[in-house]
């Protein structure tokens, strides 16, 4: 016999738990997909699609515990917006969170890894405050589409993911990201 939601969420909050374990695994294909949404924002935070789908599962769970079949929404529409809001604070607070160390990890990183595809640079040498002058410097030279892709590419993208981020060609990625090994190349030369 299959039931609807309203008689599902209203078994569930008897405690249910075959009513729980339907709803769970009736909702797990949005909670998934929205995780995998997610991790676009925090696959380069050390974050895992397990974790953004956890909080997705909370935010069902709470749903299912706050819906009152009084409410205008279907329980699909409001379990939804559960969902998604759970999921969006949890990228904002990840992101918050991991800011300042995002932050070093991508100059630490990127650039060290930028340098090292560009030209052979002992960036183990460069002291943060040289590592923050030569990011600006680098920022400042680049157009609004370099930039993008720079930023993109030191958080670790592929050419093809930043591509697609940016709803561009690959190859207009691969070219401007030559233009700015050029430009990188050219400041650290007259640094030097």
């Amino acid at each position: 016999m299959e039931n609807n939601d309203y008689e599902l969420v209203s078994l569930a909050q008897e405690n249910n738990e075959e009513a729980i374990k339907i709803l769970y695994q009736k909702y797990k294909p949005i909670i998934i997909k929205k995780s995998e949404h997610a991790i676009l924002y925090l696959s380069h935070h050390g974050i895992e699609i397990n974790d953004i789908m956890q909080e997705g599962f909370i935010a069902l769970d709470e749903a299912i515990k706050k819906f009152s079949q009084d409410d205008t929404a279907s329980f699909y529409t409001f379990a939804t917006l559960c969902i998604s809001r759970k999921i969006s604070t949890y990228i904002k607070r990840m992101q918050g969170k991991n800011k300042i160390l995002n932050d070093a990890i991508t100059i630490d990183e990127g650039i060290e890894n930028l340098l090292k595809d560009s030209f052979n640079v002992e960036t183990s040498v460069i002291s943060n405050n040289e590592e923050f002058y030569l990011l600006n410097k680098i920022q400042q030279t680049l157009t609004s589409f370099e930039k993008d892709v720079f930023n993109l590419k030191i958080k670790g993208y592929s050419f093809e993911e930043i591509a697609n981020t940016l709803n561009k060609e690959t190859k207009a990625i691969y070219n401007s990201f030559h233009r700015i090994k050029q430009k990188i190349k050219k400041i650290v030369d007259n640094d030097n």
